[in-house]
């Protein structure tokens, strides 16, 4: 299973969209994980399904920063066990004898 984490530090920006879809078709990720996304609740399935992915969960930015987003496959089993503004905790399974656990997490001092 492939998991991609990427600080994108805003998807507003067209280069950085650019690069990310560059990078989604050369790694094809099952699992997609963005921070500092800065998008607002309401975008986040839309983009969701630009990029190409079936399911998602994301916590909006607070004020003109933050954000976070984790997108999956169909095939992948995904419960979100926590979150907040600053992470997402999920267990993640493509199998049932296979399991792991994810934590995402924007960090600031």
């Amino acid at each position: 299973m492939k998991v991609l984490s990427w600080n994108v530090r805003g998807l507003g920006n067209p280069r950085t969209r650019l690069e990310l879809k560059k990078i989604l078709q050369m790694h094809r990720p099952q699992i997609l994980f963005l921070c500092e996304t800065k998008l607002r609740s309401g975008q986040i399935n839309k983009e969701c399904r630009n990029l190409n992915f079936e399911n998602g969960f994301g916590v909006g930015r607070d004020g003109m920063s933050g954000g976070v987003t984790m997108f999956w496959d169909a095939d992948v089993q995904v419960e979100i066990t926590s979150y907040s503004n600053h992470h997402i905790d999920a267990v993640v399974s493509k199998w049932k004898w296979q399991e792991m656990e994810v934590h995402g997490s924007l960090w600031t001092p």
